[in-house]
């Protein structure tokens, strides 16, 4: 597997993964940050930052999502798959298990967390169930920054942006084939 592509920092972190498919998607990621964003830095926590755009990425099953914007953004995208009974106890309060009906709903309150706290860029530094995901496209407050989330089902894939903003927003598909 080619890693040329990596920075210092993410070839540290590529050697962690067994899984070939993932690394491929680490890959793809890289060639998407270089071709969209340019230079890039990581913070404390790990997440990429440009000094001139704000942007996150993120992976599930061979699809990557990039979102680039002017304010701080998350996104989140999970292929819809079985959820663990226990996975889905773990991340859920008691509001979002009276939501979740189906592994759908269940991937719309997962991405919805994931995405707020990749917007926020400091990690998850409280019980994730405490994360507020529903109403789905909705404002909501993390670590006192006002967030808008919005959620959509694209093919068999459930895709949350956050954005820090309490404005809403369109979110629109770019296909690209590599």
């Amino acid at each position: 597997m080619d890693s040329k592509y990596l920075s210092e920092l993410e070839k540290i972190s590529f050697q962690k993964y067994k899984n070939e498919n993932v690394k491929k998607e680490k890959i793809v990621s890289a060639i998407l940050k270089n071709k969209y964003i340019g230079d890039y830095h990581f913070n404390e926590y790990g997440k990429p930052i440009s000094n001139n755009k704000y942007f996150n990425i993120s992976h599930s099953d061979g699809y990557i999502a990039l979102v680039i914007d002017q304010v701080p953004v998350g996104i989140d995208i999970e292929n819809i798959r079985n959820a663990e009974e226990d996975l889905r106890n773990y991340i859920s309060n008691d509001e979002e298990k009276k939501y979740i009906h189906d592994d759908e709903s269940f991937f719309e309150v997962w991405t919805n967390k994931e995405a707020l706290v990749k917007a926020n860029g400091n990690g998850i530094n409280q019980k994730i169930k405490t994360i507020q995901s529903l109403p789905l496209n909705a404002i909501r407050t993390y670590n006192n920054k006002t967030y808008f989330n919005k959620t959509i089902k694209y093919q068999n894939l459930v895709i949350t942006v956050s954005r820090a903003s309490s404005d809403d927003f369109n979110i629109n598909i770019m296909e690209e084939y590599i």
